[in-house]
């Protein structure tokens, strides 16, 4: 007579979460006192539960790198602020001609290029035929 038992259900939930953060069969065996030929057969099982765990796992850490780009561009912010006060503290008179005209010129550029146009992006319109009724009518 075979023995059966239950297993609980929150143990293939750990098993999805481990196996989805790249954990070996091995690991996880160790770690849950499960079989790796039931692991195997739940990772068949649980197949859609694994996939959408990892893509939930990716879209954490491209929150945390979306998080840190953001932080770093405070920063730099932050930082830009500190040097043009620093800077609208200071004359120019020390500042040869030729320095200043070199400086007109460049700030101009940086303008120009930070005066980009806006440009919205059109939808494209697609025909669906089956909201259009077409007939052929033939005759003898």
């Amino acid at each position: 007579m075979q023995s059966h038992f239950v297993i609980d259900p929150s143990v293939k939930d750990q098993f999805v979460e481990l196996r989805a953060q790249g954990m070996s069969f091995a690991s996880i065996s160790s770690r849950l006192n499960v079989s790796k030929g039931t692991l195997v057969a739940w990772s068949k099982e649980l197949k859609d539960e694994l996939g959408n765990m990892r893509q939930i796992q990716l879209e954490a850490i491209r929150e945390k790198f979306r998080m840190g780009s953001q932080r770093r561009m405070e920063l730099f912010v932050k930082q830009l602020d500190a040097v043009e006060g620093e800077l609208a503290t200071r004359t120019l008179d020390i500042v040869s001609t030729e320095k200043l005209f070199d400086m007109l010129v460049k700030l101009g550029h940086e303008l120009n290029a930070t005066d980009a146009p806006l440009t919205f992006k059109e939808q494209s319109k697609e025909f669906v035929l089956d909201d259009i009724a077409c007939m052929s009518v033939w005759e003898a």
